[in-house]
């Protein structure tokens, strides 16, 4: 079996709910922000390589991650075309407990998953000052390190391997207590009635609004917002069994949701040239 090197963190499926007529979507990269707003293909956007591979001491690739991920997104994929069908007609889509357990799980590994936001974590930003605080504790706690020990974790190569390896564990962590919350939780959904009107997509997808002092995700005033499509996004909102339809039909609350995604990706993509250029033009 060939080992899948491209690695998507939005996924293509999700992608093709954002581009125009020809397929194509407009978008905007902070770190060439000489180049402007460009356009791609789902293909082309929002991966990087071997981004969910961990490696071993003789560079062994171990892909499980990503083919769980495309499991996942299979599943998923049939669960975001119910929600958004169901909205586009004015009802609330009716998920099974199944539905909704896989909607739960691809929502939480969707805001996990983004480099975006592994980057703005301590722990990787700082990585090797992190391994020389560990190595010294292990020094201190344990045995000293042997001179082979203290040479391997000087080597780039090592400490390279043993990043991408705790980044690809910390993404797989099921992270358990996010999840009960999320079943704990039913599903918010509002929908562009405006066909003039979009929402785009983000490298950092979801969009979290909290209010001073209450951040946690149980928290009923806390909000965040996955775009499925170009004129839906989903909310973790009310309790549990319980959905509601919601039409937008202030521009303020698109371009708020529009606003927050660009300001916090570092690439954000969508069907408008015009909305993103404008987004854009606005940093």
């Amino acid at each position: 079996m060939s080992v899948p090197k491209r690695h998507h963190y939005v996924p293509q499926m999700l992608l093709r709910r954002f581009t125009n007529a020809r397929g194509k979507l407009y978008f905007f990269d902070k770190r060439v922000p000489e180049k402007g707003v460009l356009t791609s293909t789902p293909k082309n956007l929002f991966l990087e390589k071997h981004l969910y591979t961990r490696y071993d001491e003789r560079g062994t690739k171990d892909v499980t991650l990503e083919r769980d991920f495309a499991a996942l997104e299979g599943k998923a994929n049939q669960v975001i075309e119910k929600i958004v069908t169901a909205a586009r007609k004015g009802l609330t889509p009716g998920l099974t407990a199944d539905e909704k357990a896989t909607w739960d799980q691809f929502f939480y590994y969707q805001w996990k998953r983004a480099p975006d936001l592994h980057e703005k974590t301590s722990v990787f930003g700082d990585f090797e000052n992190v391994i020389q605080e560990a190595l010294a504790e292990f020094e201190t706690t344990i045995r000293p390190l042997t001179d082979e020990e203290r040479q391997s974790m000087q080597d780039r190569d090592v400490l390279a391997r043993i990043k991408q390896n705790a980044k690809v564990d910390a993404v797989a962590d099921p992270g358990q207590e996010v999840q009960d919350v999320l079943g704990q939780k039913g599903l918010g959904v509002v929908i562009i009635p405006k066909p003039n009107k979009s929402f785009v997509i983000g490298s950092l997808p979801i969009v979290k609004l909290t209010q001073p002092g209450r951040t946690h995700l149980a928290d009923p005033s806390v909000e965040a917002w996955l775009p499925i499509a170009s004129d839906v996004a989903v909310t973790p909102a009310l309790s549990r069994n319980r959905e509601k339809l919601v039409p937008i039909n202030e521009d303020r609350h698109v371009r708020g949701i529009n606003a927050a995604i660009f300001k916090q990706s570092t690439t954000t993509a969508g069907r408008s040239q015009a909305l993103i250029t404008s987004l854009a033009n606005r940093r």
